[in-house]
């Protein structure tokens, strides 16, 4: 990953109030903050400066970081910009990509080896397992998504906080994991939004958020408007 050059933008105070410490800017690719970009959570459309809506695919963008909430969603059963729900689920899913990639690719083989009535079927078969299991998985979880923005209640949240995700990364650099609150008949429920977008840096804890969660199980939700 590239760092910032040593006292560059050290002690960098974002215009909407967030300071950032040295520390983290240190974990940043080089001129982050500088070229950060306002990304349509629905399509991927980048913009220079803030919309309130995108031009791309007519969906609502968030609201600039601070503490302005911005309007709520729309009554049920929500309409979604063309082509997110085929993102969400298909195309930018990895679990439902290599999950139905191994479970393509393997199932047929091990048809073929068991024809041979060896334990060579056992491999491909466990391969075969595997991806039906992950490609259930990104499936499933991608669908408790889209069943919140479709049919959701609106809760109005709280960010917990914001910070770079460790965990995974790509070309060595780090998504930001943001984690929410919202409360739910006196009962608070947390959520977690892992982004690429990098105007997340711009954002802290205490600043609101719309949250929408299916009503049966809070555990399922997700912000509105997205973020990439």
């Amino acid at each position: 990953m590239r760092r910032l050059p040593a006292g560059r933008c050290s002690g960098v105070q974002i215009i909407h109030g967030v300071t950032i410490s040295p520390a983290l800017l240190e974990t940043l690719p080089l001129c982050a903050y500088h070229r950060r970009m306002i990304t349509c959570g629905w399509c991927g459309t980048h913009y220079h400066s803030w919309k309130n809506q995108c031009d791309r695919c007519g969906g609502r963008m968030p609201p600039p970081p601070g503490m302005e909430l911005g309007p709520s969603p729309p009554p049920v059963p929500r309409d979604l910009p063309k082509g997110f729900a085929f993102r969400l689920l298909v195309s930018q899913n990895i679990a439902t990509i290599v999950g139905g990639l191994m479970f393509a690719v393997a199932t047929p083989i091990t048809w073929g080896t068991l024809q041979t009535k060896t334990w060579a079927a056992s491999i491909p078969g466990l391969m075969a397992l595997g991806g039906f299991f992950m490609l259930r998985y990104g499936l499933t979880t991608a669908g408790s998504v889209l069943r919140a923005f479709r049919k959701g209640r609106a809760a109005e949240g709280t960010i917990a906080s914001v910070k770079l995700d460790t965990t995974q990364s790509i070309n060595n650099q780090h998504p930001w994991k943001v984690v929410y609150h919202f409360m739910v008949e006196g009962h608070q429920h947390e959520g977690v939004l892992v982004s690429w977008d990098s105007t997340l840096i711009s954002r802290a804890a205490g600043q609101p958020l719309w949250v929408l969660y299916v009503e049966s199980d809070p555990t399922q939700n997700t912000v509105y408007p997205p973020y990439r």
